[in-house]
């Protein structure tokens, strides 16, 4: 571990990185680079409405405390454009300069979102948060913002101008994700602790041989259901060596990169398969355009849980047969409500989206 910390490009050296930038303060549109004038004029010309004349005093004091100033996704991107941070601590608060390499180290120019995008294209393991192991360097998004966990619950962020870089906790936070960055050594990085997969929906985390869940019993199932072979293990919720046969069999089928992993496209098509054989079969009442509402009460419902007798329940994207898949879910199967439409359907976060479950099938709790 210790060797680790001190090896550039490693989990635990970016982590490392990341908390000796505590303090420092968040310029948009910067990616770790000496605060100085030029910079600040710059910036202010690209992005006027982040550089108003009422925030001019405290970025000539960054400047003159010779801090180094980044915004979010920068953290990252300028972690690798250093080669590893190389110069940056060295040079707070004295003369010293580092040299920056835009697009170095094989790390690209990308937003807070683009930059997951990007981590997923690259086959790299992503989660929901629920299902955030104890690896430090993993990034964390929502939508429009990125942090690095530092583990034991916390990360390492760059906040905003109010803020600057700080440390926060997880928890409560409103990270929706996980993800691994591609430029980074997660390899060989100590004992790795993973939540149990536990009420895991299909389509909210990378799936791969050696991972458990109810994710993987559901993948399993709808592979059997259009005619993938399991016939030693079955759906039993572990993705093994037959798992990943049938998932390549199923990626050729489809004109799929057949890598015997489950992400994004395979999912995609999996979903579309499944609506294909599933045509003609109805789960609950017709499409309704009417506007969903929450029922009036004292206390808005917090959870819908899944009622379906033993058998797997479409998930959609509107509260209609006639739209298409997010993903399926077994009996028993819990979410957080968010609405009711008229004809009944129940509207729930699956993942960070939205997604609709007939009435039929789902029950307020």
């Amino acid at each position: 571990m210790s060797n680790r910390k001190s090896t550039p490009f490693t989990n635990e050296h970016f982590a490392a990185f990341c908390q000796s930038m505590i303090g420092q303060p968040y310029w948009y549109g910067c990616v770790v680079y000496k605060c100085a004038e030029d910079l600040r004029a710059r910036k202010a010309a690209q992005y006027p409405s982040h550089y108003g004349s009422e925030r001019t005093r405290r970025y000539k004091q960054d400047i003159a405390a010779k801090k180094v100033c980044s915004d979010c996704v920068g953290g990252c991107k300028g972690y690798a454009w250093t080669g590893g941070g190389l110069g940056v601590v060295e040079s707070i608060g004295t003369g010293k300069t580092f040299t920056s390499k835009y697009g170095a180290n094989g790390c690209p120019d990308k937003s807070a979102n683009g930059m997951f995008d990007y981590a997923k294209s690259k086959g790299m393991d992503w989660g929901v948060i629920k299902t955030l192991p104890e690896i430090v360097g993993l990034a964390l998004r929502f939508d429009g913002h990125v942090g690095y966990y530092i583990g034991n619950g916390y990360a390492v962020e760059w906040k905003g101008f109010a803020y600057g870089c700080v440390k926060t906790k997880v928890a409560g936070r409103g990270w929706t994700h996980w993800y691994k960055l591609p430029f980074i050594n997660y390899e060989g990085g100590g004992t790795v602790v993973t939540p149990p997969a536990v009420d895991v929906t299909l389509g909210s985390r990378l799936l791969k041989p050696g991972m458990k869940g109810a994710d993987v019993k559901a993948l399993q199932g709808l592979l059997l259901q259009l005619g993938y072979k399991l016939p030693k293990y079955g759906a039993d919720g572990d993705y093994g060596a037959e798992t990943e046969t049938a998932v390549k069999a199923f990626q050729k089928a489809e004109g799929l990169e057949i890598d015997g992993k489950y992400g994004d496209k395979s999912h995609a098509a999996l979903m579309a398969a499944v609506a294909d054989d599933d045509a003609g079969k109805q789960e609950g009442p017709n499409i309704e355009d009417e506007p969903a509402k929450v029922p009036e009460s004292a206390e808005k419902p917090r959870r819908v849980v899944i009622v379906s007798n033993g058998g797997k329940v479409n998930i959609r994207v509107g509260n209609g047969t006639g739209y298409a898949l997010i993903t399926t879910v077994a009996d028993g199967t819990t979410f957080d409500y968010v609405a009711t439409a008229p004809n009944g359907w129940n509207a729930v976060v699956v993942g960070a989206q939205i997604g609709w479950v007939s009435g039929l099938y789902s029950k307020i709790i």
